[in-house]
């Protein structure tokens, strides 16, 4: 698995912009989205290729809920209760750990993208993604799809389309 690839920098690049990463947590905080498969939903439209709704992500799915997502539970309950200096040390092991989960899950999407088709349609390309994403549909009016599109106009700023 190749997980220094051109979705890893444009995620790193793309989630730097304070505002992007700010949405994405909300995002995965109120709605348990993978901030991974939506930087990946931007990524594909960045490459004019389409998020299919019936991607077969198990692999990634598999790594994020058994390992990514564990270890994010475990920083978030240290982080809560620090009290001494090996507590902060252990605290940021498991950023460094975390961080380093992500690049895996980033990697096992990554090898997804060839399953992707190309379009030529590229306007609304990256809000029809990140639907795809938040398994919803592209017509809503309620809070996950304000989120949603304040992600994909943000995302414009940082990208090309």
């Amino acid at each position: 698995m190749n997980e220094d690839n051109e979705f890893w920098s444009y995620a790193i690049k793309v989630y730097s912009d304070p505002e992007i990463a700010e949405v994405c947590q909300a995002l995965q905080n109120r709605f348990q989205l993978s901030v991974n498969r939506l930087l990946f939903a931007l990524w594909l439209a960045e490459q004019g290729r389409v998020l299919p709704m019936d991607l077969d992500e198990a692999d990634s799915r598999e790594w994020r809920l058994t390992l990514l997502e564990p270890l994010r539970s475990l920083r978030y309950k240290l982080r809560k209760s620090k009290r001494s200096v090996e507590e902060e040390n252990c605290y940021q092991q498991l950023k460094i750990a975390e961080l380093s989960a992500e690049k895996v899950e980033i990697g096992l999407l990554f090898k997804l993208k060839d399953h992707c088709s190309t379009t030529a349609k590229l306007s609304g390309l990256r809000y029809q993604n990140l639907c795809v994403a938040a398994d919803t549909g592209t017509d809503g009016a309620g809070e996950l799809q304000v989120l949603l599109t304040q992600l994909s106009d943000k995302a414009a700023v940082n990208g090309s389309i």
